[in-house]
């Protein structure tokens, strides 16, 4: 038995086309147009390209976090403990009648002598003249002291020029 798309194919064959093409038409379009719609239809289906995106080192993040961390500690402790406290100026307390009383008279003069004379008595001259607590430096240093705390700060400012001039190996710091 033949099914009945034989059927079908056999009168095709016997009936009479209306229309006859000619044999060397083709029914594919030309090449370069179909390029060219091939290349359109790719492009528009193609998915975007994903943004390049650049790492840092691996090791970059867990520096960057114990940098943080330092910093946030040490912030942290600083504004937690007190500071030095800021020095105080001293203040000194004076009678008047201490003010008002006269300077100490100034050590007797001593005459001059010849400039040969003056060289070779100079030292010995001077350990004479002076009093007991400036032949040595730490009663004269004592006197000093004594001087301020007494009050008498223009006295001990004038002893204690006299002692960095006279032993300049023993100068103390400015403040004093």
């Amino acid at each position: 038995m033949t099914s009945p798309d034989d059927d079908f194919e056999d009168f095709l064959e016997r009936r009479k086309p209306v229309f006859r093409r000619p044999a060397d038409e083709q029914f594919e379009p030309p090449p370069e147009l179909d390029r060219l719609v091939l290349r359109q239809a790719r492009e528009a289906i193609r998915p975007e390209e994903p943004m390049r995106v650049f790492s840092a080192p691996r090791w970059s993040m867990p520096i960057a976090l114990a940098a943080t961390l330092l910093l946030a500690f040490t912030i942290i402790f600083q504004a937690g403990m007190p500071g030095k406290p800021a020095p105080k100026a001293e203040v000194t307390v004076q009678n008047v009648a201490d003010t008002s009383a006269p300077p100490a008279p100034p050590p007797p003069a001593v005459m001059e002598a010849p400039a040969h004379e003056r060289a070779m008595d100079s030292a010995p001259a001077k350990a004479a003249d002076a009093p007991a607590w400036r032949r040595d430096s730490k009663s004269w240093l004592a006197e000093i002291s004594r001087l301020r705390e007494a009050g008498n700060i223009a006295r001990a400012d004038a002893e204690q020029a006299e002692f960095n001039r006279q032993q300049r190996a023993y100068a103390v710091a400015p403040d004093r």
